[in-house]
């Protein structure tokens, strides 16, 4: 006897990746403005490459927002959203091109 494959909702993916974009958003913002406080106890490059990085997971998280709305059913399956987050995550797709 197999054990059923993890189904997830899809509307609630959306919501959960949703919330987690806004918080990187939130933590690049508040890390760019301390890179230029003049009183601030963090060095200023330090600041800045920790302000890339949650620009960097929002934007990976964008990524994953727009795969998952793109999916034509309501529930998405473990291997679809493993699926997801690697094409996400993957260099070759992160890319610039032109």
């Amino acid at each position: 006897m197999t054990a059923p494959a993890a189904v997830y909702a899809r509307c609630h993916l959306d919501d959960l990746t949703l919330r987690l974009a806004r918080r990187a958003l939130h933590t690049a913002r508040f890390w760019w403005q301390e890179a230029s406080a003049p009183l601030s106890s963090y060095q200023p490059g330090q600041c800045r490459r920790w302000a890339r990085e949650a620009l960097a997971d929002a934007t990976r998280l964008r990524r994953q927002l727009t795969a998952l709305r793109a999916l034509p059913h309501r529930h998405v399956s473990r291997e679809q959203w493993a699926r997801i987050t690697a094409h996400a995550t993957d260099p070759a797709t992160t890319r610039r091109t032109g």
